[in-house]
């Protein structure tokens, strides 16, 4: 089942946050506000935006790799927790952005489910200000937010669309209506941003203001989020499979070229330039320039490739973390760690400078998962945590801290946001 799908199965009623640790709310998030279609100017980048994960993946490639973390004997530091599930967050300076399902009679949702962004102190994860979306009806995307050039991006689901807020107090900037959930994060590059709804990939420029738009055509659909590198924005879709190479600059959105597979293409990550792609059942390496293929490789994947530039890092259906050579897909190693029934493997890689990090699934079980540390270069286990759900989604890392997103389904307990440290 591809992420997309999970998150979409898995938005469920949710109320507000709760940090397990001493601290309370500052700031009430200013809900209500009204949302406009564009803003008159733009918000100033955070310091020390370049550091941190601001991006899907960390950055525009999407190679989800933080060599300069190392985690050797973690504990849990903090923990924030939702009624609803939640997205991976976007963590800069020390900020941690978090989207999560709740319930909340100001969001216009009346008891049903909606989205809020919440933003949390990275020391002790104390909220600094909370965004309810507009929810009438009810209805939570479950997209990844993203923080580019001082604002927050993230989709929205019952009000379909995209929405963006400043990081710094969480005031509304503008939105942008779309037919469809946006249910996968944005991507923010040359001051521009693009999402995906799935039909349509659409680029704006910071105030909110049309730059063009890619249509994906009726025979095709998108599950994953944008890319950039090389000079292009890259964007997958399925039913017919395509890596499509698109022009960045204003006014364009028109494809330079397309790599075509009979496949369900998943995310693209950049690297080595190459661009590597999960298909239905192979990775991909396609040269980033040209479009050309350089290499298969027969696997069935359940997430992303995430990379070192040496090394690429999948989960597969049988519940294997494998690494492949980068430069021809030769497999490096395999390590089984979901081989039991019921028990999946299926979040996306996190590589740090030791190990690379994943966590368990038991979807259907009523039995805490597991989040893994394998060593990089090896294959071989070198910790393990035990985590409060049953469901995960990626991990992220900065600052020295690993963020495990977890739910249960099988009960009302709802998801949480665990906080590692040594």
């Amino acid at each position: 089942m591809a992420l997309h799908s999970r998150r979409e199965f898995l938005t469920t009623a949710g109320t507000v946050g709760v940090v397990s640790i001493a601290g309370c709310a500052t700031v009430d998030g200013l809900l209500g506000s009204e949302w406009s279609s564009t803003a008159d100017g733009t918000t100033e980048p955070l310091s020390s935006e370049a550091a941190g994960w601001p991006q899907y993946g960390r950055n525009t490639r999407h190679t989800g790799f933080v060599p300069e973390i190392r985690i050797d004997d973690p504990s849990e530091d903090w923990t924030f927790t939702l009624t609803g599930s939640m997205a991976p967050p976007a963590i800069v300076g020390n900020r941690v952005i978090v989207h999560g399902g709740v319930t909340s009679e100001s969001n216009g949702s009346n008891g049903f489910t909606g989205g809020a962004v919440f933003s949390l102190q990275m020391d002790d994860g104390s909220q600094v200000w909370r965004r309810d979306l507009p929810s009438v009806g009810g209805g939570y995307s479950g997209c990844p937010p993203i923080i580019y050039h001082g604002s927050v991006y993230v989709g929205n689901a019952a009000e379909s669309g995209i929405f963006v807020l400043a990081v710094r107090d969480g005031s509304p900037r503008w939105r942008h209506e779309t037919g469809n959930s946006v249910n996968e994060a944005a991507v923010g590059f040359q001051n521009k941003v693009a999402i995906s709804t799935g039909d349509e990939l659409l680029a704006f420029d910071e105030r909110g203001h049309d730059q063009w738009v890619y249509q994906t055509g009726d025979d095709r659909a998108s599950f994953s989020p944008p890319a950039v590198g090389g000079g292009y924005v890259l964007y997958t879709t399925g039913v017919l499979g395509s890596i499509v190479a698109i022009d960045p600059r204003e006014g364009s959105g028109i494809s330079e070229w397309i790599y075509q597979s009979d496949s369900n293409f998943g995310t693209p990550t950049v690297a080595n330039e190459r661009v590597y792609v999960p298909g239905s059942n192979q990775i991909h390496a396609v040269d980033v320039a040209t479009g050309e293929g350089v290499w298969t490789v027969e696997v069935t994947t359940s997430s992303g490739v995430a990379t070192d530039s040496t090394r690429l890092f999948v989960t597969t259906a049988a519940g294997d973390l494998v690494a492949y050579q980068a430069t021809d897909g030769t497999e490096t190693w395999r390590t089984p760690l979901a081989a039991d029934d019921g028990v999946y493997l299926r979040t996306r890689p996190l590589v740090t400078e030791q190990s690379v990090i994943v966590t368990t699934e038991k979807p259907q079980l009523d039995e805490r998962v597991t989040t893994y540390a394998v060593d990089r270069r090896t294959g071989k286990i070198r910790w393990t945590v035990d985590q409060p759900g049953n469901v995960s989604f990626d991990a992220v890392a900065a600052g020295s801290r690993l963020y495990v997103p977890v739910y249960w389904s099988t009960d009302d307990s709802g998801g949480t946001l665990v906080v590692l440290s040594d």
